[in-house]
């Protein structure tokens, strides 16, 4: 089917411009911020921090990349039958049947809610416009630009490169109707659609993990300053120290947490399909693995 539609491209350019622009930005604000600790030689709250803004800006490196990929690879298909957005691995099949209002966003009063990602020439999320409710985002401009097509349930935000042309294209086969029909459907990457996105105490559990992971490390890094240059790592049963070393060694309980949790996600995660309750015992072994390494911590 999808040979015999007519392809509407999108503007890309600006969008992978500026998109591109932002992620070059991000890696240098990286690079400055571990050449400042590489600088200070110690150890402190601040160098928690530093540490922590840079693994979540590569979170955002990586979601900024998914969205140019889908940016690059954009494409609206059009028949008789169907709409379909192509964004990257997202696909999204819109019934023409469905379709039971067609406007442009200047048409729109009242503010239009959007979640997502933003920049200029890129527009990609979700939110609600008024007189159409919850709407997916799918468009290289403000959303005040974008063409607006609502079927019961679901509108979707677009913006054809020739807008005026799209829009001729459409009313003339919602004129003519459907000659076959379409199920409306949306296709997303394998991993959007895991079901542990919708399991809260699996993701508590692992939130809770992670936490206090991150907490404990931030109690270190905060205390390190004030250790002796030598600390003692382990007692023995009358409460003696029996094992002296570096005061950097003390981070060792907490890459002994890390290790745990990642071990026990990754193998919670496998057997999560056919067993959950498997997954839960080593998740919540992965969070009494965290209590233990505090503990361990405190007595140093």
């Amino acid at each position: 089917m999808a040979r015999r539609m007519t392809k509407w491209q999108t503007n890309k350019r600006q969008g992978m411009i500026v998109g591109i622009a932002l992620a070059i930005s991000i890696v240098l604000v990286d690079v400055g911020l571990i050449s400042l600790m590489l600088l200070k030689k110690s150890v402190n709250i601040g160098t928690f921090l530093i540490v922590l803004a840079v693994l979540m800006s590569l979170g955002l490196l990586g979601l900024i990349a998914y969205w140019l990929v889908g940016l690059s690879r954009s494409l609206y298909l059009l028949d008789r039958n169907a709409l379909v957005i192509q964004w990257g691995p997202v696909e999204q099949t819109i019934p023409t049947g469905q379709i039971v209002r067609v406007f442009t966003g200047e048409e729109v009063e009242g503010r239009i809610h959007f979640y997502g990602g933003f920049w200029p020439g890129h527009c990609v999320g979700y939110g609600e416009v008024p007189g159409a409710g919850p709407t997916l985002f799918y468009g290289t401009g403000m959303p005040r630009h974008l063409i607006y097509i609502v079927t019961p349930g679901l509108a979707y935000g677009i913006s054809p490169a020739d807008h005026e042309g799209f829009l001729e294209a459409l009313r003339e086969r919602l004129q003519m109707g459907p000659t076959q029909t379409v199920e409306q459907s949306s296709r997303l990457p394998g991993i959007l659609t895991w079901s542990i996105w919708r399991d809260r105490l699996g993701l508590a559990l692992l939130g809770a993990g992670l936490v206090a992971l991150l907490m404990l490390i931030a109690l270190l890094c905060f205390r390190f300053s004030t250790l002796p240059q030598l600390v003692p790592l382990h007692f023995d049963a009358a409460g003696n120290p029996d094992r002296i070393a570096p005061r950097g060694q003390v981070f060792i309980t907490p890459l002994i947490g890390l290790l745990t949790l990642a071990l026990n996600g990754v193998l919670g995660g496998l057997a999560y399909r056919r067993e959950r309750m498997i997954s839960y015992l080593l998740w919540s072994g992965a969070v009494l693995v965290q209590i233990l390494v505090w503990t361990a911590a405190l007595g140093i």
